[in-house]
């Protein structure tokens, strides 16, 4: 597990933000059209930021890390908020920009990238995380996984 925490998600969406760029370019015959394409973007990209900015506010609340490459100096198990929904609310939001993109791209191939980037976020971030919690916190994050899922 050597690219585990290695890769921080914002240079994660970075690279698949330019990997959709580069198959919409590169294969036009895939472009589709939507009407009010528009419309679903900013709405998506509105609820991507209020789930982002809900997310950082717990963590701060808390006052725990919301440093993804340093779990180990994690303070406590957040819970409520909007971590009482899902346990990754910040990678959701980061999924919701790439679906925005998409669209904003108008390239079916896009979406490719989409389950890309939730594989390689579960596997090399989200997994190393929560194993570092169920070490840290190993009651409290195991009835907070039982409670509630992974994305959402």
């Amino acid at each position: 597990m050597k690219l585990a925490l290695k890769v921080i998600p914002p240079v994660q969406l970075g690279i698949c933000a330019s990997l959709m760029f580069g198959l919409a370019y590169y294969f036009p015959q895939s472009h589709f059209a939507l009407p009010f394409s528009f419309i679903l973007i900013i709405f998506l990209l509105a609820i991507a930021s209020i789930i982002g900015v809900l997310a950082l506010y717990d963590f701060h609340k808390h006052k725990t890390t919301y440093h993804p490459h340093t779990p180990e100096k994690t303070s406590t198990v957040v819970d409520s908020g909007i971590y009482a929904y899902s346990r990754n609310p910040m990678y959701l939001a980061l999924v919701l920009v790439l679906f925005a993109l998409a669209l904003y791209l108008k390239n079916f191939i896009c979406f490719a990238v989409i389950p890309l980037f939730i594989y390689y976020i579960t596997r090399y971030q989200i997994k190393p995380e929560e194993e570092m919690l169920n070490k840290l916190f190993p009651i409290d994050y195991h009835v907070y996984s039982q409670k509630v899922r992974r994305w959402l």
